[in-house]
């Protein structure tokens, strides 16, 4: 990550999504399954989790790998690392380490026996070093497990609203291959990066299935403020005048309604399940 990116995470970045957590981790969860599910923990491995954010995988993760495994989770945000430290040891959790590094450059103690992320891989400044240094994180023999967005188009939930904002300022462009959550979209290059990188036998996995956008038990208002605030598309209407977020947040909550459906919205989602061996 960019210097900027890591301020930005350790300060207001990092506050907002700690804010909405729970709504993103509900979010997430079918693939969060999926792809706990293809990474198969056994017991008496040594995992490192990259993202870690809100540390629940590491819990879930400590509890396959235990009794003698362990999981050291590294995340770029402080305050996050903190809510993972408080949320194992509530969790009675003895087995993790967490580490506030650039998983881009840190260096561990240790090479671990497997490496896993759930949409941690996507913002690195430059992907060929950070994935090689991964690579340098596991034993020959080991691999790697992570989740990626899919297709744009095959992400309904974060076009429409994207669109609906477009309509009342211009928003702000990502470079596709550049830091952003769809730079890892297409298989085929996301293939090449991690030969590159030194990793081997990829396979790369759609997931397609539904997902219930800011969680579990969202109406639509409450969804259209999750898009708004925890992914920030509400921060280009805030700058570009008064009022236009409150109308665009407006045409968001008629354009969810027809996907609230027994509690909750619920839009088309796909994401990559990738594996690589090192």
């Amino acid at each position: 990550m960019t210097d900027q990116a890591v301020e930005d995470w350790n300060g207001e970045v990092g506050e907002r999504w700690l804010k909405y957590l729970v709504p993103f981790e509900s979010m997430i969860s079918p693939i969060n399954a999926a792809l706990m599910k293809t990474a198969a923990f056994k017991p008496d491995e040594h995992v490192v989790e990259i993202g870690s954010g809100g540390g629940k995988n590491v819990i879930e993760i400590a509890k396959a790998v235990a009794p003698s495994g362990d999981v050291t989770g590294v995340d770029i945000a402080q305050i996050l690392i903190d809510h993972s430290k408080k949320r194992a040891a509530e969790a009675g959790v003895g087995n993790v380490d967490f580490k506030c590094a650039n998983a881009q450059t840190a260096k561990l103690d240790a090479p671990r026996d497997r490496a896993f992320s759930s949409f941690g891989i996507m913002f690195f400044e430059d992907p060929d070093k950070a994935f090689a240094n991964i690579r340098s994180w596991v034993k020959p023999g080991g691999d790697f497990t992570f989740s990626c967005w899919g297709p744009p188009d095959k992400n309904p939930w974060i076009g429409m609203v994207g669109a609906i904002a477009g309509k009342y300022v211009e928003m702000p462009e990502r470079a596709p291959d550049g830091p952003g959550p769809f730079r890892m979209a297409d298989p085929d290059a996301t293939k090449a990066l991690l030969e590159r990188a030194g990793w081997k036998e990829v396979t790369c996995t759609l997931w397609q299935g539904e997902q219930l956008l800011g969680g579990e038990g969202a109406t639509p208002e409450s969804a259209a403020d999750f898009v708004m605030n925890a992914l920030a598309i509400g921060e280009p209407l805030d700058e570009a005048g008064p009022g236009l977020r409150d109308k665009a947040r407006a045409e968001i909550i008629e354009a969810l309604k027809p996907y609230y459906k027994d509690g909750s919205v619920r839009l088309d989602a796909a994401a990559w399940i990738v594996t690589a061996k090192a």
